[in-house]
């Protein structure tokens, strides 16, 4: 079976999120990865080679992250192209991306040596996200 772009991204994605820590259980329920049952992990991908890259929320899609973030906490994980990931929380989704019944588009920017800038359609998120945030999500809370 041929790997496909998107597994090859999320895989490289897992490993950055994983190499420093030690005993780290992930289980996927698709679409969410799921880490130590206590975060869990949505990817979208952009392979443009340059900043901006752009993320499609359909509706369905929409409804599900809301549902699931009521569960556990949730990460979307926007890989843009082989840049880096920006971990954006789902409460930093919802307030630049509200909730609609048409696709919504997520837009993410960066200068070379500088933090991700993510806005949508409501905005953008006040701080910028570190592209070390992505390697030390699991190391929050524990």
């Amino acid at each position: 079976m041929s790997i496909q772009k998107q597994e090859f991204y999320e895989g490289a994605a897992i490993h950055q999120l994983i190499r420093g820590s030690r005993g780290v259980r992930v289980s996927y329920m698709p679409p969410l990865f799921v880490f130590d049952e206590r975060l869990q992990i949505h990817f979208k991908l952009s392979t443009a080679k340059r900043s901006p890259w752009s993320f499609t929320f359909v509706p369905d899609e929409q409804a599900f992250l809301l549902e699931r973030s009521g569960i556990m906490p949730l990460v979307i994980g926007l890989i843009c192209g082989s840049d880096g990931i920006a971990a954006l929380p789902y409460e930093g989704y919802a307030c630049i991306a509200l909730m609609q019944n048409i696709a919504l588009n997520v837009s993410c920017k960066r200068n070379h040596r500088e933090h991700f800038e993510v806005s949508g359609p409501n905005g953008k998120l006040p701080s910028k996200i570190a592209p070390a945030d992505w390697a030390n999500l699991l190391s929050k809370d524990k």
